[in-house]
């Protein structure tokens, strides 16, 4: 079973997004239903009552669940930034506040677009491997998988050279995966594995991170590009997850089939 087949496996969960009281502009509405455009969450409005603060977004589960945030934090995180925030290390791992509405939408699969198209539904797969990358290293021990595609991505985002040059300097057991276009820079340290099916390299993207003792600390982000029209690129499918079952069962797969 490939990665692909992992995480097809999962599909069938959905989700619902209430809005409670906006007082946000339609502006803002648009780009939140931009965000969840053709993915298994239903985002709805609600006028709400005196017990809920306006502006606050509630994701609900098939298992009764439900995680609430501000709309404001949603914005501050997601549909306000651009990719620059990464690239760049605009932000570091300890200002990582990922809202837990957007935590809640775990074990959905999403598929989605990246550049040039101009939705941030990306951005919400991008927010949560930065947020495992902030997991992994506030609790500074463990073991962490990432993969990259092409190991020159350590050297073109400053922002990711500097989150992994983090990482390995905590007590973290860090594994890297992707094809070695370039050598890994000199000061991240950590297992470089790039004898991977090729095909299989180019098109994972995951970080997956295991507490030694925390179980319910463990968490896993898993996507693949799929295959394009016409041989072109296609779009990412992908979920994140904190269920120490399915967080172990990617982390067997990335050792057994990429190491």
């Amino acid at each position: 079973m490939g990665l692909r087949q992992l995480i097809e496996r999962g599909e069938g969960e959905s989700r619902t997004l209430t809005v409670v009281d906006r007082q946000s502009s339609d502006i803002v509405q648009g780009m939140l239903d931009d965000l969840f455009e053709e993915q298994p969450v239903e985002v709805v409005e609600n006028v709400g009552g005196d017990t809920v603060p306006g502006d606050t977004v509630i994701v609900s589960r098939t298992d009764g669940s439900s995680f609430s945030s501000s709309l404001e934090s949603i914005q501050n995180a997601i549909l306000f930034v651009n990719s620059d925030t990464y690239i760049t290390g605009a932000r570091d791992l300890e200002a990582v506040d990922t809202p837990e509405a957007i935590l809640g939408l775990a074990d959905t699969v999403f598929t989605v677009e990246g550049y040039p198209d101009t939705r941030k539904q990306k951005f919400l797969l991008i927010e949560l491997s930065r947020y495992i990358e902030a997991r992994a290293w506030d609790h500074g021990v463990g073991e962490i998988h990432s993969s990259f595609q092409y190991l020159s991505r350590l050297r073109d985002e400053r922002g990711t050279h500097e989150v992994y040059r983090s990482l390995g300097r905590t007590d973290l057991d860090v594994n890297i995966y992707g094809i070695e276009d370039t050598p890994v820079p000199a000061d991240v340290d950590a297992n470089v594995y790039t004898d991977g099916p090729v095909e299989e390299l180019r098109r994972s993207w995951f970080v997956v991170y295991t507490h030694p003792s925390d179980r319910s600390a463990s968490a896993a982000l898993v996507c693949y590009r799929l295959p394009g029209e016409d041989g072109g690129i296609g779009p990412w499918k992908g979920f994140w997850t904190f269920d120490a079952d399915r967080v172990e069962g990617v982390r067997t797969h990335v050792c057994g089939n990429f190491q």
